[in-house]
């Protein structure tokens, strides 16, 4: 737990005393991200010199999950390599019968719609010498069934870069 709070207060710190706005080094990357709760695929594609726009697309056991973020990037080195990156968004979860069975409303669900809200930190890099870009986050999100229900996620992304 402690780790956890220490690496939210270093990203925060960085936030905060990360001022300068700078292009990024790529437009557009594809690739797989790998995360403690949702792994799949992802495209993050920018808007403009600071902001951008990510969808991930989740599987798993029986599950399909579609999040769409929007990201705020900022330049930690004046070159634009490395960069932090803080943003919010939502998503959408499908779930069908993977043994547990969902009570609502005094009625059996072998399979669910979930919505929530998103929010996302981290770090990301893109290396100069090869068309590659890797970054780490941290991703809490809301699912919006039965009540609100709070998960912690963190990932590591590694995109093609064009």
């Amino acid at each position: 737990m402690k780790t956890k709070q220490l690496l939210l207060t270093v990203f925060i710190g960085i936030l905060l005393f990360t001022g300068n706005l700078m292009a990024q080094s790529y437009q557009t990357g594809l690739g797989v991200r790998f995360g403690g709760l949702t792994n799949g695929l992802t495209v993050k594609s920018f808007l403009s010199k600071s902001s951008a726009v990510e969808g991930i697309l989740s599987v798993g056991h029986k599950n399909f999950i579609v999040t769409g973020l929007y990201e705020m990037h900022s330049s930690m080195d004046h070159s634009s390599q490395f960069n932090v990156f803080y943003g919010f968004g939502g998503h959408i979860g499908f779930f069908q019968d993977g043994g547990t069975y969902y009570y609502h409303d005094n009625r059996l669900y072998t399979s669910t719609t979930v919505a929530g809200v998103d929010g996302i930190i981290g770090l990301d890099y893109k290396f100069r010498t090869a068309p590659v870009n890797i970054s780490m986050d941290f991703k809490p999100f809301v699912d919006f069934f039965n009540g609100g229900i709070v998960y912690f996620d963190g990932g590591i992304s590694l995109r093609y870069t064009f």
